[in-house]
């Protein structure tokens, strides 16, 4: 396969209501897209940030960096992996390099898993189709009755488990909203809790235990992302399960991680990892260390990479965010999210997404060699 060309686009999609959790805020989602092009198949990858200019940035990486592979073939996508890293070896191996490098490397997976006629979690051998999925919402401006409702309707959706937000200054109050939610969730439902990155390791410590006293399965990000150590005591004190590792990028930043055991449960995020490539290496180093693994976002092209991982925990689905980005829609029933058997990643951008939440009038294109 030779690469021809590509294209970018740059979309702005409100979610309808203002999103507040620990650690920030935010009104919609600026999506980066990627459309490379072999001639007789076309591979996505995608992105996104919060701020348009945050997604800005990305995107011109992502056009510098596909740029390097017009005219060349693409079956050797850890070779590629390992040239584009080199580049992007001065700027840094975090932030928008790694998530431009995160958005060609899914490209160039999709189309060699739509070359093999497979769809991706096989060609990367996958023996599952199916895969448990939570649901993650009840953002910290949502009411108790707001969160209720939201994780009634999750479940009516399909999605097994849920996953609310906490982190406020006064943990407290946190721990009245999940007593709320608990309350009236079904007996086989479970919930997480996810306080992104809100604490000190006291306070993380002093709510992990009334959470885990109220039934509630696992904690994420209870402490800063870069307070390994913190994290550490966090898990080595707490009954529930601490999960976090979605805003560490690449090997580098994941491994200590392990190293230090400050999670029970490791959250690669495969666009923070620099894409499919990393994201299986650090799930296998994982394995080694008998960690779990449980995707962050992305669902589309996470739950594939899922499947292929024997330590696979649940794959996190966060309703709203991508539907209109995606077609055909994912498959969520019972509890678990079911991949389709077509090759490739088996999504194609909506072309009404892009039309109507395009932020340029024209996606970035690199022109198409004969």
């Amino acid at each position: 396969m030779i690469v021809r060309g590509f294209q970018t686009h740059h979309l702005s999609i409100p979610l309808g209501r203002r999103m507040v959790n620990g650690n920030f805020a935010f009104d919609g989602l600026e999506h980066v897209l990627l459309e490379l092009d072999v001639g007789d198949a076309v591979g996505i990858g995608h992105t996104f940030a919060f701020e348009p200019r945050q997604a800005e940035s990305i995107r011109v990486m992502v056009i510098d960096l596909a740029e390097t592979l017009i005219g060349r073939s693409i079956e050797n996508v850890r070779g590629i992996w390992g040239e584009l890293w080199q580049r992007i070896s001065y700027i840094g191996h975090g932030g928008p390099p790694v998530m431009a490098l995160a958005t060609v490397d899914t490209a160039i997976w999709d189309l060699l898993a739509q070359q093999a006629g497979l769809p991706l979690y096989r060609l990367l051998g996958g023996v599952s189709d199916s895969l448990p999925v939570y649901a993650t919402g009840g953002w910290l401006s949502c009411t108790h009755s707001e969160l209720v409702e939201e994780a009634r309707q999750f479940r009516e959706r399909g999605a097994g488990d849920y996953k609310m937000k906490v982190g406020h200054a006064d943990w407290r109050k946190d721990v009245r909203r999940v007593e709320h939610v608990r309350a009236a969730m079904d007996a086989g439902q479970r919930l997480m809790v996810d306080a992104n990155q809100a604490w000190e390791v006291a306070d993380a410590l002093a709510a992990g235990r009334a959470f885990q006293d109220l039934g509630v399965v696992w904690l994420e990000e209870p402490v800063s992302a870069h307070d390994t150590t913190g994290c550490a005591r966090v898990t080595a004190a707490l009954r529930l399960s601490v999960a976090t590792g979605e805003s560490r990028f690449a090997r580098h930043g994941l491994l200590p991680l392990l190293d230090e055991r400050a999670a029970d449960v490791l959250m690669p995020d495969v666009m923070r990892c620099g894409g499919p490539s990393e994201f299986l290496h650090v799930a296998a180093v994982a394995d080694a260390r008998r960690v779990p693994v449980s995707s962050h976002c992305f669902t589309e092209v996470s739950a594939h990479l899922m499947a292929a991982c024997p330590n696979a925990g649940p794959v996190e689905w966060v309703p709203g965010w991508t539907e209109q980005l995606f077609e055909p829609a994912l498959t969520i029933a019972d509890g678990a999210i079911h991949l389709s058997s077509s090759a490739g990643l088996g999504f194609r951008f909506a072309e009404r997404a892009i039309r109507d939440h395009g932020v340029d009038p024209a996606p970035r294109t690199s022109v198409l060699i004969p």
